[in-house]
């Protein structure tokens, strides 16, 4: 019986580690495309299997340490167990060490993957269901490994205090079996190393070079030198927050940007991070002859089609889950991918439709890009902190221009010509809308 066990527990246990690499390789691929601004080469799993994408979570800079994204540290960590595992069911000899080292492992595994889970539940990072059923995994791992094993905690013990005092007198009175469980365990620590420098190696070859990390005062000063625009805006105009925040965010988009699509998570991020303190108003700009005649080439052919679709998307007030779909699914345009998002959005098919191709949609849509035409925006993302140009809309730069406009704006002063009706903004927060003329830098589109 305890043989059946046994058994068991090792089945479990190659399976779980099958699984859990599995899903980290998909998550880490996913996220060097995302990090690279690549339409995935593989579908949207977590939309598909939980109705949430998890490209909000892959696309955060927070989850990466070391230039590589956290799922790619899964991989190293299964691929661990896997050779651990290995080395104890086809190496008799190495069978109990390899099996505690595979638990000390995991154990790691699961408290870094509490950590992470309880940073998503709290709302501190987007939540990603698949990367939370691969913590799931981990855990079910601790039950399956102590199944596979067959020495008592109490021996477990023991070859620890061994192992630590051959490491405290640099191997004296080490075995000849101990001297070829290290050999073993130096085999299975290269191959996680080699796990490792391929993760490293296609992130240094998707993502962008590193650039000199600008200050706060830096950002601040490059901010302020920007002139202020008066950015009209309207409630019909696609948004998350209130008109009325206290600071806005408008930005200037094409569906097939592929600095947009990077840029969607940091925006939905910005958004629950600030609250009610901030507004994000979303402008059509598509990179598309068929709509856009200030281009001298079509750059970013379907991206006409998917403004249309969006728009038609915001009269039914699902514009965000639209735009979230469609960097999701990096679709290309053509009626069945648009036809396909619009379902996994839960549209309304014929007013869908309808609405897409309408003169009123199309007549939205063209006002953005006019918009854009008078303002010269030197390219897709464009983004406006309180009518400002962002010379580079990085998430860390957006954090602290909002911060820094908060502490603009949220003065609050009673006026005795308002009667003391209640408070009043302050002259900083009132220049915001008044209209200047501008000229931006001609833009490479012309």
């Amino acid at each position: 019986m305890r043989a059946l066990s046994r058994h068991r527990g090792w089945f479990l246990s190659a399976l779980l580690v099958g699984i859990g690499f599995a899903a980290s390789t998909y998550l880490t691929g996913r996220a060097l495309d995302l990090a690279a601004a690549h339409a995935p080469g593989a579908p949207d799993l977590c939309s598909r299997l939980f109705g949430a994408s998890c490209d909000a979570t892959l696309g955060d800079s927070r989850n990466w340490i070391l230039r590589v994204p956290l799922a790619g540290w899964g991989v190293v960590y299964f691929t661990a167990l896997g050779g651990l595992l290995f080395l104890a069911r086809f190496t008799r000899a190495f069978e109990a060490e390899a099996l505690l080292a595979a638990l000390l492992i995991n154990l790691l595994g699961l408290t870094a993957g509490v950590a992470l889970t309880a940073r998503q539940l709290a709302g501190h990072t987007p939540l990603c269901p698949l990367c939370l059923s691969v913590h799931a995994v981990s855990l079910l791992l601790l039950f399956a490994l102590r199944g596979a094993g067959a020495r008592s905690v109490a021996e477990q013990v023991a070859t620890l205090r061994d192992a630590a005092k051959w490491l405290v007198h640099s191997g004296a009175g080490m075995s000849e079996r101990a001297r070829w469980n290290l050999v073993g365990f130096a085999s299975v620590a290269l191959l996680a190393a080699v796990a490792y420098q391929w993760i490293y190696v296609e992130s240094a070859l998707r993502l962008p070079s590193e650039p000199r990390s600008q200050s706060r005062a830096e950002i601040i000063a490059s901010f302020r030198g920007a002139p202020r625009i008066a950015l009209p805006v309207a409630a019909e105009d696609p948004h998350l927050g209130d008109l009325a925040a206290p600071v806005r965010l408008v930005v200037f988009e094409s569906f097939r940007c592929a600095a947009c699509r990077r840029l969607a998570g940091t925006l939905s991020r910005l958004h629950e991070q600030f609250g009610d303190r901030l507004v994000v108003v979303y402008k059509h700009y598509p990179l598309s002859k068929q709509c856009n005649g200030r281009l001298a080439q079509d750059m970013q052919p379907g991206a006409c089609e998917i403004a249309w679709a969006a728009e038609a998307a915001n009269r039914q007030e699902r514009f965000w889950q639209f735009h979230d779909a469609i960097f999701a699914a990096g679709v290309d345009g053509s009626p069945g991918a648009i036809a396909e998002v619009a379902r996994r959005v839960n549209l309304d098919p014929a007013r869908f439709l309808a609405d897409r191709v309408s003169d009123s949609t199309m007549a939205r849509v063209a006002a953005d890009i006019a918009l854009g035409d008078r303002l010269k925006i030197p390219g897709t993302p464009a983004v406006f902190v309180d009518g400002r140009l962002v010379s580079s809309p990085e998430a860390r730069v957006l954090e602290t221009l909002i911060r820094y406009e908060l502490g603009q704006t949220e003065g609050f002063s009673i006026s005795s010509t308002n009667g003391g009706r209640g408070p009043r903004r302050t002259a900083a927060r009132e220049s915001r809308t008044a209209p200047s003329a501008v000229r931006i830098a001609s833009s490479p589109f012309q």
